[in-house]
């Protein structure tokens, strides 16, 4: 295997990114082996290997879903660059509205909208409110509980949302995983949607979330599914939309819904999130070759990992 770069990075959010993690800054790591590039973000509040054991895995050919995925990420990147073509040779799917603070449904609405995901936090009558002001203005509703609620408080929670069960698309990991106990939900009509471990905890007629920072897999063929990014760096999050135009020209492409590729918004401008774009609901290619972003990326100065 060629030599490995590194550049280190930090992201700054505009606020709390999930209901496990209250940290505004967030550590991670471009990758460059070859021509190819890469990044190398983990979320240890959910369950990942920190940065610095992430990349002794990396230098020493040790393996985590993270080290696996930057390698796949980057022999693609490497590929596309050394002949001159883009990545983005596809449409990027449609992607659904993230609600951050501040957010007005009326005004997403505007741009096209249909899809709204809302994080389940702590103060569960602020996300049914939510909820129900999204909803109410015609979106169809995503969550996300992050396995952050016990099973007695996510019935209550459920039973709070009612009125507006019909407009609720999914919940992704609604409780700490328990096989039994995601088969009751989903056998109550429940619309449960698997993000973390999704290869392992997956069953037929769920919905998966496929991020691929993650992971290369998707659902057997028939079972519905949605691309999104892992609330990285710019590159990682023009892999996954890369990822995701290409399996939705692929017969896949069907049981695909709108993706998660807008995260970019989460956090405070840099020089590579500022070569993004929203357009008709879709990201779009930021320009150049692989993934892009070429002049920014060689102009980096970029360390050897030893």
């Amino acid at each position: 295997m060629s030599d490995i770069y590194l550049w280190h990075y930090t992201l700054k959010s505009r606020g709390n990114l999930n209901s496990a993690s209250k940290r505004s800054e967030h550590p991670g790591a471009l990758v460059r082996v070859g021509d190819g590039f890469a990044c190398l973000h983990p979320w240890p509040e959910l369950g990942d290997l920190p940065l610095a054991d992430q990349l002794l895995l990396l230098k020493n050919g040790g393996s985590s879903p993270l080290v696996s995925q930057v390698l796949r990420c980057a022999a693609a990147d490497g590929e596309a660059r050394r002949a001159a073509r883009s990545l983005f040779t596809n449409p990027v799917p449609e992607s659904h509205w993230l609600v951050l603070p501040g957010d007005e449904p009326d005004k997403v609405r505007a741009k096209g909208f249909s899809v709204a995901k809302i994080k389940v936090g702590r103060e569960l009558s602020e996300v049914v409110e939510q909820v129900m002001l999204w909803a109410g203005s015609g979106f169809r509703i995503r969550l996300d509980a992050n396995e952050r609620l016990s099973m007695s408080a996510f019935l209550e929670f459920w039973a709070s949302l009612k009125s507006v069960e019909s407009s609720i698309d999914c919940i992704e990991d609604p409780t700490p995983w328990n096989r039994e106990q995601w088969s009751f939900l989903h056998e109550s009509a429940i619309p449960v949607a698997v993000d973390r471990d999704v290869g392992a905890r997956f069953e037929s007629g769920y919905t998966a979330v496929v991020k691929p920072a993650v992971t290369g897999w998707i659902p057997p063929e028939s079972e519905t599914f949605f691309v999104t990014s892992y609330m990285d760096h710019g590159v990682g999050q023009a892999w996954a939309a890369a990822e995701a135009a290409r399996l939705a020209s692929s017969p896949r492409g069907m049981q695909m819904r709108e993706g998660g590729l807008l995260t970019h918004r989460c956090f405070e401008p840099d020089d590579f999130f500022d070569r993004l774009s929203v357009k008709a609901c879709r990201l779009q290619s930021p320009g150049g070759t692989g993934l892009g972003f070429d002049d920014l990326l060689e102009g980096l100065p970029w360390k050897r990992l030893d």
